[in-house]
This record gives C-alpha cells, sequence and structure tokens, in this order.
C-alpha cells in the first residue's frame, strides 16, 4: 500500500465515515470503487466520478470510495478511530493533528477539526483527513510539513463555513447538509482532489535507504554460555567474565568456549596479548581457572547483571538473547559518551551511577571506541560522610 489520503466525517445516521480518498496507482484501475453509505450528511462525488491528474509515473486519483475493498476497510478504521477513540486535544479544543497506527493496520497521520453548522445539533460537524501508509519513519519524518498543510485546508473550510453559517444563524431549521452545502462551495471536492495530490506528489513519501548502522552487539551463543555457567563453579565463570569484560588475556585449548565469552564485548574489540594472564583447563568434567590478579570484592556491574539472568530460570533463551543485549548496549553508550567528553566528568559519571567496580570494565571499553579520557585519580565514589 502507498501513502493515500483521504477525509471522513461523522454522520449521524451512520457514524464515521470516508468521504472522500486519494490514491497513487501505476494505471488506471479496471475495477469499481467499493459503495458507502449514502444519505445527504455523507453525499460526497457519485461513486462513478473520479478526479485524475497525473505525472510521467503516476496518475492520481480521487474517489469517493477506495477502489481495493481491504485498502476501503483500513481507511474506515482510520476514520472511526480518529473521530470516534483515539483523543487529539490542541489550545484546549478537541482538534489538532495526532499520529496512531501500527504495521498491521497502517500509519495514519490524522487531522480532527470541525465545522460550524448551524443547522445541525451542537452547531457544529466533525471531520477528519488521514495520511495512512505502510512506513513509520518516512511518514513521521515530514509529521511537520503534513501537519502545516493540513491545518491549512481545515483552516479554509473553517473560514467557508464560518462566513456562511454567520449569515444563517437567524434560521433555526434543522437539516442534514454535506459538506459542499455546509461552505457553500460547490466544487469543494475538486479543490480537495487538488490539495492531496499535491501532499502525493511532493515527493516526501519516497522510500530511500537508509545508512542504518549494524547493531554493534551480537551474542547468538549465549543459550550455550548459560549451560556453560551452570557446569562452572561461581569462582570459575567469575573469574572468566571478569577478565573477558576487562581486557585481561585468557588462555583456553577450546576456542569455543573463549568465543561465547567474547560475544559479551561489543563486536571489534580486540582481546590483550599481555598483561595478567587466565588459564582456564578442564579436568574430569570440571573447569578450573588459573589466574594471576586478584579479583575484587565487587564486580561490574555488567558481570553482575549477566550473571544473574544467565542464572534466572524465568527467562526464556529467546528473551535472555536481546536481554543480554540490552546490558552490554547500555554499557557501550557509556564508554562511547565518556571517550567523547573533553571536560571533567565527575558529574556525568554520578549521574550515569558509574561506581568504582565499574571502572575497570570502561578503563578497556573506552580504549576500544578509538579515543580515550583522563580517569580521575581521586576516589570521589566513595560515600560522604555525614557530620
Amino acid at each position: 500500500m502507498e501513502v493515500i489520503i483521504a477525509m471522513g466525517h461523522f454522520c449521524d445516521s451512520h457514524g464515521p465515515c470516508v468521504i472522500l480518498c486519494t490514491s497513487a496507482f501505476d494505471e488506471f484501475p479496471e475495477k469499481q470503487p467499493s459503495k458507502g453509505p449514502i444519505c445527504p450528511t455523507c453525499k460526497s462525488i457519485d461513486l462513478d466520478t473520479v478526479y485524475v491528474c497525473e505525472d510521467a509515473k503516476k496518475q492520481y486519483i480521487t474517489t469517493r470510495t477506495s477502489f481495493d475493498t481491504d485498502i476501503a476497510h483500513l481507511l474506515k478504521d482510520a476514520i472511526l478511530r480518529s473521530l470516534s477513540i483515539e483523543v487529539v486535544m490542541q489550545n484546549g479544543k478537541n482538534s489538532g493533528t495526532m499520529y496512531f497506527g501500527d504495521n498491521n493496520r497502517g500509519h495514519i497521520i490524522s487531522h480532527v477539526f470541525s465545522l460550524k453548522d448551524s443547522f445541525a445539533r451542537g452547531f457544529k460537524r466533525k471531520y477528519c483527513i488521514v495520511v495512512i501508509g505502510n512506513h513509520q519513519i518516512s511518514l513521521l519524518s515530514h509529521y511537520d510539513f503534513l501537519e502545516m498543510n493540513l491545518k491549512r485546508i481545515s483552516e479554509d473550510l473553517q473560514q467557508k463555513a464560518e462566513k456562511l453559517n454567520t449569515v444563517e444563524m437567524s434560521s433555526k431549521k434543522e437539516e442534514l447538509r454535506s459538506l459542499p452545502e455546509l461552505i457553500g462551495e460547490s466544487n469543494i471536492f475538486a479543490q480537495l482532489h487538488m490539495w492531496f495530490v499535491f501532499l502525493l506528489t511532493a515527493k516526501i513519501f519516497k522510500n530511500i535507504p537508509h545508512n542504518i548502522p549494524n547493531c554493534p552487539i551480537n551474542c547468538p551463543s549465549i543459550e550455550k554460555l548459560r549451560i556453560l555457567k551452570l557446569e562452572m563453579s561461581d569462582n570459575v565463570y567469575d573469574t572468566v567474565s571478569y577478565c573477558m569484560l576487562t581486557g585481561i588475556k585468557i588462555e583456553e585449548k577450546n576456542s569455543d568456549i573463549l568465543r561465547y565469552f567474547q560475544e559479551l564485548l561489543p563486536i571489534g574489540f580486540k582481546l590483550p596479548n599481555s598483561g595478567n594472564l587466565c588459564s582456564i583447563s578442564k579436568t574430569c568434567e570440571n573447569w578450573n581457572v588459573s589466574f594471576q590478579g586478584t579479583l575484587p570484592q565487587t564486580l561490574p556491574k555488567l558481570h553482575t547483571s549477566i550473571k544473574r539472568a544467565l542464572e534466572d530460570t524465568n527467562i526464556s533463551n529467546s528473551a535472555l538473547y536481546y536481554h543480554i543485549k540490552s546490558f552490554i548496549m547500555y554499557w557501550f553508550n557509556i564508554s562511547c559518551v565518556l571517550s567523547w567528553t573533553t571536560n571533567s566528568c565527575e558529574n556525568l559519571t554520578r549521574t550515569l551511577e558509574i561506581h568504582k567496580c565499574d571502572m575497570p570494565l570502561l578503563s578497556y571499553w573506552i580504549s576500544q571506541t578509538s579515543s580515550c579520557i583522563k580517569l580521575y585519580k581521586s576516589d570521589y565514589f566513595m560515600p560522604t560522610k555525614v557530620k
């Protein structure tokens, strides 16, 4: 489905209804538009009438209803939600522009407004113009442009309705009137057709490829790491995980084991070839570790979060994959932010809730972001004593 623009109103007899829609086609459709309710209020262009504009590539066709019954159903749902379900309020009035939708029913920008009608109950009638398409990003990236133009269309209609109804206020009769009768413009639908074609031909909905970078985190073997965690003692797992997350050299004959742990690091991180050595071995189904250094009493929060998630049996393997990725991505972002910081970052580190136990990890991660920061020698993570 390409982008479609439609107009709807609230009929006292039929409820929310589509009264006009404009679509782009490669060639003129052979089938007839779908049927819709017709009464004095819902009256629009005839079902066998079409307005057509064309350029070198497309034909822009406006009809009473859509040629496609599935699209007609989506438009009806969008009009229903705009006028009866979704709520928008701007400047204290139940009118304005809003977005709603999903991948199944389409993504919708809807502009809701009222026209004065001295013959109607409440002296007004409710209308909306909806722009519906498949691509959320493309639609929302031009929200301001659409809002501005939809507001112009509604204001033009409101001014015409205001002018006509000022003359009619002395009359107390009540009758159902169509939009052309309401604003005193017999060719209003032809004008709306030109407005809608302008919006569709503005080339704002062209599907331009985005150079979206790949996620720097990938841990497809997280299920195997969970099994490995169950096989290892806490001391072995804590040592290996800590060394991996803080950039300490690890040796192990089974390269798969190192790969499982290495997936806890962002893609592209280089492992050190020197420094304190951590060696892993397995004897009689038991995992052993030899580490030249000493583990800190408090391990980095990323290590603790990952370990807790691996041990939580309530988290499925599929959920665990994204859960772990979120932890790693969080600390990767922190390391990037700190690497970009050139001034004193004491307040920033406090705000990010970075503690002393996280510094060995960040010292390694920041160096891998192709930048660095000056870490403080003072221990400003110590709590202040209250006198």
